[in-house]
């Protein structure tokens, strides 16, 4: 056993010869003996200007926002058109039209109904004359892959301009 513990000691040591790495210590030597210019150079900082908070600017960040309603102006021409301010509005107008994707079309008593998918992922079904959007969007057609509205967009003078939007199908 003794000698066994002798072998096993005097291999080892014998492992620990010096082995040659002249590669190594010459890349260590090299590497040392490299100049890397140092940027002392400190960036100009920007002057901030602190703005400061106080609540009665404005609502609070973490309540709801309250939904804005648009009152009727007084003296308008007639000539303009208006929106029906008295209408009921429905489901879809809560809803801006980025918030809303036509997802297919549906076939019922021979009249072409749109399904629409709020941002909140219900589905809703629409036919020509309801309602979508924030701006009065009033369905005038639907074919099988878009929606396309007449929207009353209000100017300073309390006209309302009409234009044409479309909401394309879109699949998931």
């Amino acid at each position: 056993m003794k000698i066994l513990i002798t072998l096993l000691l005097s291999f080892s040591l014998i492992s620990c010869v010096e082995v040659k790495v002249d590669d190594l210590n010459n890349f260590v030597v090299s590497a040392k003996s490299n100049v890397y210019p140092i940027n002392d150079k400190i960036p100009e900082l920007k002057k901030i200007e602190a703005l400061t908070f106080t609540g009665n600017d404005g609502r609070n960040p973490f309540s709801e926002p309250q939904i804005e309603v648009i009152t009727p102006v007084e003296n308008i021409p007639k000539s303009c058109p208006q929106p029906n301010f008295k209408r009921k509005k429905q489901a879809l107008e809560m809803y801006s039209l980025d918030n809303l994707i036509m997802r297919g079309t549906l076939l019922i008593n021979e009249q072409l109904w749109a399904l629409v998918q709020a941002s909140g992922g219900e589905i809703h079904k629409v036919r020509p004359g309801y309602y979508l959007g924030l701006n009065y969007g009033k369905v005038l057609e639907i074919t099988k892959d878009k929606i396309e509205l007449l929207e009353l967009a209000s100017d300073r003078d309390g006209c309302w301009q009409e234009r044409i939007t479309k909401i394309t199908l879109q699949s998931q």
